[in-house]
């Protein structure tokens, strides 16, 4: 039996678009393995026709399964321009006609501490007394290698919650004011210094609402190419909608202003509000708006050992199923067929995943607990990012047939018991989803849309799932909706690789994570 090969572009329609958030190690691979025998032929499963190669997405020739859309971040990035070409060709070499990608500035490695700035030095500019440049040097790193290697980009933003207390000792920064600051000083900066190589998303941040009013009237005279959601103006939907009549009404959405991206945001719900909304800024403000959205899960997931295994679209849930993948060094060398699907999974059993046998050496010289090597994460990876773009695509085919067949009226919605039943019309998609919908059409339709927004509160605030709309604390739980056993939400970054506590353990992914960053 012949292994398919699954075009996921064609596939996509005119929904708002997922950008698998490349992790460095998942490049890494793909990267190397085109320059040098970086994986042993023995290791390479019997079924990959195309090599390594075929797992990479971007490769719409040799790809078991293609997209051409992604997002890769600075924050991981060689920003030596040179390197980055040899290290990074999975992104760099790409065919520029065919793929789009969008460039992460690093801002949530910022907020982390994992880009280190020299905070002292922030603020300085030439002709300042005592000049060395130091934090011009990082900024300028940033820029360059964002020009070299994106299409869209993302201006260096300060999150506001940089300056939490759990991050304040790594980054220096210690208020709302510090963050906004700094990011009026890098756009500044990249204004200055840009050369038109990449197109720059103008980032709106803030904690709350309030935060995010004051962000965004601080930013918005920016002559940037488009707009990216973050803080609460990806969290909360009431925000996000009026936000964007706000952006609409100023003209700030106008042709050459052509991509929204929402930061960090993988609920399928959200996914498919996302295609309601560009859909309806298409046919009334910009015929060339694009909305995307990322999110780097199929990584984390693992990462922390999971594995998608399928997929859940019904009234009462819609979610991706991940669970503890099979670590045995008893199915070494064995013809198990991988049971999930993808066309990765066409292409390999569980011998090629749980590789090493009992009383066999990791890279090191030593037998470790698990059956993996670094090769088997990048196996669960390629599958994972297959099973999360088919999910997304799948919602929005569910959405589509249910919004063709009802119609309610957005006044009569009221609220049900959570997983309840009660007032369910369509078998495959949640009643919250389908007045969300209706309440858009409406909603950008309208000549008064704030009222109508007002008059919907109630159904806001449930789709938000939280009380009141009005919040000020972190959602970052809520934005990832799986069902898993241990599994790390959307807040955990991921940089080389970061097994679970028995992996991480283990001495080969010690050094794999040393040789990766």
């Amino acid at each position: 039996m012949t292994a398919t090969k699954i075009n996921l572009t064609e596939r996509n329609a005119d929904y708002a678009i997922f950008l698998p958030s490349i992790s460095g190690f998942y490049n890494t691979f793909i990267s190397k393995q085109q320059q040098e025998e970086y994986v042993p032929k023995e290791r390479i499963p019997a079924g990959f026709e195309e090599g390594i190669e075929g797992c990479n997405f971007l490769n719409e020739d040799k790809a078991y399964y293609s997209y051409d859309h992604a997002l890769y971040s600075a924050g991981h990035a060689q920003l030596d321009i040179n390197k980055s070409q040899v290290q990074e060709a999975m992104v760099q070499k790409r065919d520029k006609g065919k793929t789009w990608i969008l460039g992460d500035s690093g801002g949530f490695q910022i907020g982390k501490g994992v880009i280190n700035f020299d905070w002292q030095r922030f603020w300085e500019q030439k002709g300042d007394a005592g000049y060395v440049g130091s934090a011009d040097k990082t900024r300028m790193a940033i820029l360059n290698w964002l020009e070299f290697t994106a299409d869209y980009s993302m201006i260096l933003d300060i999150p506001a919650w940089a300056a939490a207390p759990v991050n304040r000792e790594r980054t220096g920064l210690t208020s709302f004011n510090d963050c906004l600051k700094g990011t009026l000083f890098n756009n500044d900066f990249f204004l200055k210094h840009r050369l038109g190589a990449t197109k720059f998303l103008n980032v709106l941040q803030g904690g709350n609402n309030t935060e995010a009013d004051i962000w965004y009237d601080a930013v918005k005279h920016y002559a940037f190419e488009g707009w990216a959601m973050g803080g609460n103006n990806m969290r909360d939907i009431d925000l996000a909608i009026r936000r964007l009549i706000t952006l609409r009404d100023e003209g700030l959405l106008d042709p050459g202003r052509d991509v929204v991206h929402f930061l960090g945001t993988s609920k399928l719900e959200w996914a498919v509000i996302l295609t309601a909304i560009q859909r309806k800024l298409r046919e009334t403000t910009n015929p060339n708006l694009k909305i995307t959205y990322d999110c780097a899960s199929p990584f984390i997931a693992t990462a922390h050992g999971q594995v998608y295994t399928q997929h859940v679209h019904r009234n009462d849930r819609f979610s991706y199923i991940m669970d503890k993948a099979p670590d045995s060094k008893i199915l070494s060398g064995s013809n198990v067929a991988f049971p999930w699907n993808s066309p990765i999974a066409e292409r390999i059993n569980m011998g090629d995943v749980c590789w090493y046998k009992p009383g066999m050496l990791n890279k090191l010289g030593k037998e470790g607990k698990t059956s993996w090597d670094s090769f088997s994460y990048f196996l669960y990876m390629a599958h994972n990012v297959y099973q999360h773009i088919e999910s997304v695509q799948r919602a929005n085919e569910l959405a589509d047939a249910a919004c063709a067949i009802h119609k309610p009226d957005v006044s009569d919605w009221r609220k049900t018991k959570n997983k309840s039943a009660e007032d369910q019309f369509d078998t495959w998609v949640p009643r919250n989803v389908i007045y969300m919908i209706e309440l858009i059409n409406q909603v950008f339709d309208s000549e008064k849309p704030m009222e109508l927004m007002d008059s919907a509160q109630g159904l806001l605030a449930n789709f938000n799932e939280k009380k009141t709309l009005k919040t000020t604390a972190s959602a970052f739980d809520s934005l990832f909706e799986v069902e898993d056993k241990g599994f790390a939400n959307e807040a955990e970054s991921f940089d080389g690789i970061a097994a679970d506590e028995d992996r991480a353990s283990d001495a080969d992914l010690e050094a794999l994570e040393k040789e990766v960053a």
